[in-house]
C-alpha cells in the first residue's frame, strides 16, 4: 500500500512512465509562445486538411445562399409581373363603388373576407356574371369577361364564389329553413 496511484498504474502499463523535465530555461521559452495546433497536410488517402475543408464547405453554404437568392429574386420578379398584369385588368374593367350598401361576405384562402355591393352588383356576383380579384390588398368587383382574363393571368388572386365550402355536404341546409 506504500506505493502511490501513479506508480501502480505504471505497473499495470495503464501510465506513461516519468515524463522527462525540461530544463528551466526551456520551461520558460515555451510558456511565452503559444502552442499552435500542427498543421495537417493531405493524407494517404487524399484527405484535404482540416482549414481545406472548412473553406471548402464555406465556398459551397456561399454558393447556395446565391442560388436560394437568385431563385427569390426570380419568383418576387414573376409576382410582380403577374400584379402589374391584373392591376391593368382591374383599373380598366373595376365595378367597385364607394355608395355600396351590402355586405358580400366570401370565403378566400381560408377566412372569410368582406366586400361591400350594391343590390344589382349582389344579384350579378350570385348569377355568375360577376366576380372577385384580389390584388394587392384590396378585393375588385370584374365582370366576366375581365375575370376569365385575370385567372389566366393567374387563378390565385380571383376568389372563388361558386363552393359553398367542404363541410355542405356533411351539414346540408333544410329545405324548409326560412332565412
Amino acid at each position: 500500500m506504500a506505493e502511490s496511484l501513479q506508480e501502480q498504474l505504471r505497473a499495470l502499463g495503464l501510465a506513461n512512465a516519468k515524463p522527462e523535465r525540461a530544463g528551466g530555461r526551456e520551461r520558460q521559452k515555451a510558456r511565452g509562445k503559444p502552442r499552435q495546433a500542427p498543421k495537417q497536410s493531405a493524407g494517404a488517402a487524399g484527405e484535404p486538411s482540416l482549414d481545406q475543408a472548412y473553406a471548402l464547405r464555406e465556398r459551397e453554404e456561399q454558393r447556395e445562399a446565391g442560388r436560394a437568392r437568385q431563385k427569390k429574386l426570380a419568383e418576387d420578379r414573376r409576382r410582380r409581373e403577374i400584379n402589374e398584369q391584373i392591376r391593368k385588368i382591374v383599373e380598366a374593367d373595376r365595378l367597385n363603388r364607394n355608395d355600396a350598401p351590402l355586405p358580400r361576405n366570401f370565403l378566400y384562402k381560408g377566412r372569410i373576407r368582406k366586400i361591400y355591393v350594391t343590390a344589382e352588383q349582389q344579384r350579378s356576383l350570385s348569377a355568375g356574371e360577376m366576380g372577385i380579384v384580389y390584388l394587392t390588398g384590396g378585393y375588385h368587383l370584374l365582370p366576366a369577361g375581365p375575370l376569365e382574363a385575370a385567372r389566366r393571368v393567374s387563378a390565385d388572386h380571383v376568389v372563388d364564389l361558386t363552393t359553398g365550402g367542404e363541410d355542405e355536404e356533411d351539414h346540408p341546409v333544410p329545405d324548409d329553413l326560412v332565412w
